[in-house]
């Protein structure tokens, strides 16, 4: 089994002390909660968590432990109830662990907390963790805690500070809960930075939003650990299950583990994720599968790695037409129904570019209605496809802004673009508005079917980067494109198509997506080759993806050979 010194990833190890803090030794009243995982595969992370807790030198009266519902037994019980032991004298032990009957019995007269003793038994979130109750704590109580995936925020922070209210000082929140799922390791990073920040940050409307096995769990730790006044963290580990054997290239699993304890709050974690997608077109022969099955069918076998990312962008190619009038049998038909809004929201995908040759399909009035049916289900937007259009009551900015970044949308594709200096000076006007952040640019442009980008692309890519673009992302060729360098930034010339029903080239059917860590200090680019089956964008296996990455080095910037085959790029941010 690797070790866990190997594991400097990311920003896990931020500003985070691995150091324990000592206090006056009254009964653990130096810790408050942890988070610690499962799965006995990542063992040695939870020794080193029980290890640390007994350093301490006291030991917790009761560890209350939250585990998600694995076997989904909460679909057999009333609706939206917690789940734990049986309050009797038949259940004063579990595997040799007294279990704190009183207090349980407390916390269930203002929380409805469903009693099934079969159902705590068999649950491996808690039994897996028992052995090391034992040993690590001897003499501490236990109640455990079973969470439905159905439970409510509300619900979970009335139990908390019905928790604090009557727990003693010494009692410790623990939070059994492994991260990231089914993703190979490289998008389980990047899943992993947003639920870390999440978690140690307190973002508290983000807990819904992240990609782990019980959201619920985490935020009912992190919650107590403020009431309780123990907000400075003790990283113990970080892995994936690659980094122990191996296993399925697209089916490992997450392990993070924390203290929260007295002493100095950290500063908050700086960092940001966001997913870059390709074309995306809902209508014509997509509008036919969602017919034929559902309207969530495109998104089915790429929504695990949609979630659990801040921003998921895409070119939206088409127009949104609820009454759609039947068009000439030779004219494209690049519109599809409100209703698939549905299921984009679903998808997580919540921005979107308009600036595109298609957009205006169904002319101005088509338009309107889509920025009306976009702005209903609350998916944002950026691009301008008619000239002086931004500045309507349809769009109140020609960009978006996040803390960290800034997205902006143009189109050189006829019949409606974005001359030059309308691209530069929007460029220059976004940089100015908001220093220190991140620019990047989505650009329609290229040729249709060409896999490389065109000379007029290159020029003037780098009049893009001289007027303040960090990032350059394009589409519109539908086929994927090279990756260049130009003054330290990157040039994406097209990630092909996203979502799309064009079949008649295998280029066609592949895609490019990115996934982008904003950090104070760097840039890291991960990338995900995907390839569409019948309408559905899917992530390639290991195989397919070394094949994709390698002929995408070989036509790309040669400085990025090496790190397009690994598929992630690093830059460094100078300031």
């Amino acid at each position: 089994m690797r070790r866990l010194v190997g594991l400097t990833l990311l920003l896990f190890v931020f500003y985070m002390s691995v150091v324990p803090v000592f206090g006056d030794n009254s009964r653990g009243v130096n810790i408050a909660a942890g988070v610690v995982p499962h799965h006995l595969l990542a063992k040695e992370i939870i020794e080193n968590f029980f290890e640390y807790i007994a350093r301490q030198g006291a030991l917790p009266e009761t560890i209350i432990l939250f585990c998600p519902d694995h076997s989904s037994c909460s679909a057999l019980k009333k609706e939206n109830s917690f789940i734990s032991i049986n309050c009797d004298k038949e259940t004063v032990q579990m595997e040799g662990i007294s279990v704190d009957i009183e207090l349980l019995r407390t916390l269930a007269i203002d929380n409805q907390i469903e009693q099934d003793r079969g159902v705590i038994l068999s649950e491996f979130g808690i039994g897996n963790l028992l052995p090391y109750i034992k040993r690590y704590l001897p003499g501490s109580k236990i109640i455990p805690i079973i969470i439905p995936e159905n439970i409510s925020r509300k619900q979970v922070c009335q139990l908390v500070e019905t928790i604090d209210k009557f727990a003693p000082p010494d009692t410790l929140l623990l939070a059994s809960v492994d991260f990231s799922h089914y993703l190979p390791p490289q998008a389980a990073r990047l899943h992993d930075t947003k639920s870390i920040r999440v978690l140690l940050n307190f973002e508290e409307s983000e807990f819904e939003n992240i990609e782990v096995d019980s959201w619920q769990s985490l935020y009912a730790v992190r919650l107590f650990a403020r009431l309780r006044g123990c907000e400075h963290t003790a990283t113990i580990g970080y892995a994936n299950s690659v980094d122990f054997l191996p296993c399925d290239w697209d089916e490992t699993t997450s392990y993070f583990s924390v203290i929260f304890q007295k002493g100095i709050p950290e500063n908050n974690l700086q960092v940001e994720t966001i997913l870059l997608g390709g074309d995306m077109m809902l209508g014509r022969g997509i509008e036919k599968l969602i017919k034929e099955n559902s309207i969530y069918y495109p998104f089915l076998k790429i929504v695990q790695l949609l979630r659990g990312v801040d921003v998921v962008f895409a070119n939206l190619e088409e127009p949104i037409i609820e009454n759609i009038q039947e068009t000439a049998m030779d004219e494209p038909k690049f519109i599809f129904r409100p209703k698939v809004l549905e299921a984009v929201k679903w998808s997580r995908i919540n921005l979107l570019s308009l600036a595109n040759n298609h957009i205006m399909d169904r002319d101005k009035e088509g338009l309107e209605e889509t920025l009306d049916w976009l702005q209903r289900y609350q998916i944002r937007f950026i691009g301008s496809p008619l000239p002086g259009f931004a500045n309507s009551k349809n769009i109140k900015n020609y960009y978006f802004a996040t803390e960290q970044s800034v997205f902006l949308a143009f189109n050189r594709v006829l019949p409606y673009i974005d001359y030059q200096a309308e691209i530069i000076k929007g460029i220059q006007k976004a940089k100015q508005s908001n220093p220190g952040k991140i620019i990047i640019v989505s650009m329609h442009w290229g040729n249709e079917y060409q896999t490389n980008s065109s000379i007029n692309q290159r020029e003037l890519a780098g009049k893009i980067v001289d007027a303040g673009a960090d990032i350059i992302m394009g589409h519109h060729p539908h086929v994927v494109c090279e990756i260049e360098i130009i003054k330290g930034k990157p040039v994406f010339y097209s990630l092909g198509n996203f979502i799309f029903d064009q079949q008649f080239l295998p280029e066609t059917k592949e895609g490019l997506a990115i996934g982008l860590t904003i950090s104070t200090d760097k840039l890291t680019f991960r990338l995900f080759p995907i390839k569409n089956q019948s309408g559905q964008p899917i992530l390639m296996d290991q195989n397919e993806t070394e094949l994709f990455l390698k002929n995408l080095a070989e036509k790309s910037d040669k400085r990025l050979w090496e790190s397009i085959k690994k598929g992630i790029i690093v830059l460094e941010l100078v300031n």
